[in-house]
C-alpha cells in the first residue's frame, strides 16, 4: 500500500457522501485521491476482536449498544464491504463474543456468559465459556447457543481462536489450555501440557494447516505441536518475556514479546537469534495481523497502528494515531480493519 495524502475538499465530501467509499468520485472533480484513515462503523459497544472474507467484516462486541432490545451480552455482526449497513448476527442475550474467525462456509466465535462473569472456574463443572458456530447461509439474528453452534463449553475464556484445516484452535489464558475442536464435532481436546503445568498462560495460537504454534506467557516459550503424529509438543523458543499474540506465513513466526514485535524462522536451526521488527514502543501491541509483505499491529494503551515490513527493509509507519482504544485488526487486498474499543469505531485504512 501506498503512501497518499488527502486534500481538505476530499475529506469534506466523503463525510457528506458516505456512499463514495472514501473516494471522491464526483464527476468534475480533480481531486479523486484515496481517503487513506476511513470510520465504516460507529456507536459500537466495546468492539474486540474482527475477522475478513472476501465479502464482508466481522467483529465482536463486548457489550450492548442499545440496539438489541434488553440484550445483557455483546454482539456479533457484519458489514459487507463497501455497504454501510450492519448487520446483527445473533439475537439479544447475556452472552458476550470475544473471539472470531471464519472461512469459506462458517463464523466461529468465543463467549462468555455475562450472567456468570466474576464466576470461579475451580473445580467447577461451569459452562460459562463457549466456542460457536453458525454457518454464513444461516438466517440472522440467529440464537447464539444451541446444540447446533456449541463445539466446546466449559471454564476459562478463549481470547484468541484460529482455523486450521480441519480444527479450530482457542487460546484460554486463565484456563492454562490450547483447546482445540475439529470442525465436525467429531473430536475434541486441549493441550494438558507445556502452557498448562503448573499455571500456564497461553495467549496466541497460529496454525498452518497440521502444524500448530502457540505462545506461552507464563513460561515464555514459544510452543509447536504437529497434529499430524502422536509426539508432544515442543519449545520452539524459550526465555522469551512477556509473550503475547502471534502470527505465520510459510516461512517464519511473528509475535508480540514486551513492547516489540520479533521474527524467527520455521525451519531455523536452534541457537539463531529472533530479528526484532518493531522497537521502541511505550507499551505491548495489542493485536498483530499479516498480509503479504507487512505486519500490522495496534498498540491499545497509546491509541497507534503500526505498519512495518516482514523483511526489516523500510521504517516503521504509524498508519494511524491518535485511536480510542485500537484492539483487533485485520488485513487483506481491500485494506487494514482495526476496531476501537473506546471510542466504539470499525476503522479502515487503505492508501492505494
Amino acid at each position: 500500500m501506498r503512501s497518499s495524502t488527502c486534500s481538505a475538499v476530499t475529506l469534506a465530501l466523503a463525510a457528506l457522501a458516505p456512499g463514495l467509499n472514501g473516494c471522491a468520485e464526483i464527476a468534475g472533480l480533480e481531486d479523486r485521491r484515496v481517503i487513506p484513515l476511513l470510520v465504516i462503523a460507529q456507536n459500537q459497544a466495546e468492539p474486540r476482536a474482527i475477522a475478513l472474507d472476501e465479502e464482508a467484516i466481522y467483529w465482536t462486541n463486548g457489550r450492548s449498544d442499545g440496539t438489541q432490545e434488553s440484550s445483557t451480552g455483546g454482539a456479533l455482526r457484519r458489514q459487507i464491504k463497501d455497504d454501510w449497513e450492519v448487520v446483527d448476527l445473533l439475537e439479544p442475550s447475556s452472552e458476550a463474543p470475544e473471539a472470531i474467525a471464519v472461512d469459506a462456509t462458517h463464523i466461529y466465535w468465543s463467549s462468555t456468559d455475562t450472567r456468570y462473569a466474576n464466576e470461579n472456574c475451580m473445580g467447577t463443572g461451569s459452562t460459562r465459556d463457549k466456542l460457536l458456530r453458525l454457518p454464513k447461509d444461516a438466517r440472522f439474528p440467529a440464537a447464539p447457543v444451541t446444540a447446533e453452534t456449541t463445539l466446546w463449553q466449559g471454564c476459562g475464556k478463549i481470547s484468541t481462536l484460529v482455523l486450521g484445516s480441519s480444527r479450530v484452535y482457542g487460546a484460554r489464558t486463565s484456563g492454562h489450555r490450547v483447546t482445540w475442536t475439529e470442525k465436525d464435532e467429531s473430536d475434541e481436546g486441549s493441550y494438558p501440557t507445556g502452557v498448562s503445568e503448573p499455571n500456564g498462560a497461553p495467549v496466541g495460537v497460529a496454525t498452518d494447516r497440521n502444524i500448530v504454534y502457540f505462545t506461552d506467557k507464563a513460561s515464555g516459550t514459544i510452543f509447536v505441536d504437529d497434529v499430524g503424529n502422536d509426539e508432544k509438543e515442543k519449545a520452539v523458543l524459550e526465555g522469551l518475556v512477556d509473550l503475547g499474540q502471534i502470527v505465520i506465513d510459510d516461512a517464519n513466526l511473528y509475535w508480540v514479546a514486551g513492547n516489540s514485535v520479533w521474527r524467527y524462522p520455521r525451519s531455523q536451526p536452534p541457537g539463531e537469534d529472533p530479528v526484532p521488527l518493531l522497537e521502541g514502543l511505550s507499551s505491548p501491541p495489542t493485536g498483530l495481523a499479516a498480509y503479504e509483505d507487512y505486519l500490522y499491529a495496534t498498540v491499545e494503551a497509546a491509541g497507534t497502528v503500526y505498519r512495518f515490513r516482514k523483511d526489516t527493509a523500510g521504517a516503521q509507519e504509524e498508519i494511524a494515531t491518535g485511536q480510542e482504544g485500537p484492539k483487533g485488526i485485520a488485513a487483506d487486498g481491500t485494506g487494514v480493519y482495526w476496531t476501537n474499543s473506546v471510542s466504539g469505531q470499525i476503522v479502515r485504512f487503505n492508501d492505494e
